[in-house]
């Protein structure tokens, strides 16, 4: 199974809220429709702080070297699932998917994932892998849920190896009503090449130098679901969240959309 994370940056012209509305609409329409898809799942970042949540002496305990212009870097994240690497290659080949007078037709658009890119973004999305550790599968009932996203970059002196240990064993958030825990660790794997133009910004000096800066505030991401933000408090308050072996960690509640439910099994009938 490939994960693939894809971080952006909205068009400087749409508001957070409008760039919330396109990507979850239009563009979340087309992506659904690429060949193969085992699951896409869009993270918006929640336009009230943290700190509204769950108390701003919580949200404190939280942070810990927050990179500054953090939030400047990024306004939301969409991950992509398929069976392997030729698999996310190819899922821009276009098939008949549309219905239209003589039954179903090709639609060019989706090889374009609707065409609204640079309308939609700013730069390039930040595309990588990731080796993802699922420790509480997600049950999501009928009803929204409270999801929370933590950044962590490992303490100075520890390996990659003994930090991935370290978070995903004895220092994983143990959380009364944890509705699930999924933890992912960026990997070298290139998803760029191949899948992007290799005119996009992503390629230039500068879309490589933005990229390597915002890897550089983190070594894994904790995706995290409540039924509510008051679990979470009452978590923080228990230290769940304290003996992470981290140098910097930072918090942001995000608004999830699945529009693929993730399909983990061993083969996929799509």
């Amino acid at each position: 199974m490939l994960k693939v994370f894809g971080f952006v940056r909205r068009n400087p012209r749409l508001t957070h809220e409008e760039y919330a509305a396109a990507h979850a609409g239009h563009h979340a329409s087309y992506g659904r429709r690429l060949t193969g898809i085992r699951g896409y799942v869009l993270n918006v970042r929640a336009s009230r702080p943290l700190a509204d949540a769950i108390g701003a002496d919580l949200a404190a305990r939280l942070t810990v070297n927050e990179p500054e212009g953090f939030d400047d870097a990024w306004d939301g994240w969409g991950q992509l699932m398929f069976d392997d690497l030729p698999a996310y290659l190819a899922a821009r080949t276009p098939v008949p998917d549309r219905a239209g007078p003589d039954g179903l037709e090709i639609d060019p658009l989706v090889a374009q994932v609707g065409g609204d890119g640079p309308y939609l973004y700013s730069g390039s999305a930040m595309q990588f892998a990731v080796e993802e550790h699922v420790l509480v599968p997600v049950l999501r009932p009928e009803r929204k849920l409270f999801k929370l996203v933590q950044f962590a970059k490992r303490r100075d002196g520890l390996s990659m190896e003994d930090f991935k240990a370290a978070w995903t064993g004895a220092h994983a958030a143990r959380v009364a009503g944890l509705r699930g825990q999924i933890i992912n660790f960026r990997t070298d794997l290139d998803v760029l090449t191949g899948f992007v133009n290799l005119s996009a910004e992503g390629f230039t000096q500068a879309g490589i130098a933005r990229r390597e800066t915002f890897y550089g505030w983190w070594d894994g991401i904790a995706e995290l679901w409540f039924d509510t933000p008051e679990q979470l408090a009452a978590g923080v308050r228990a230290g769940a969240f304290d003996r992470l072996p981290a140098d910097a960690g930072f918090c942001r509640e995000v608004g999830e959309t699945v529009v693929v439910a993730p399909d983990r099994s061993a083969s996929s009938s799509r």
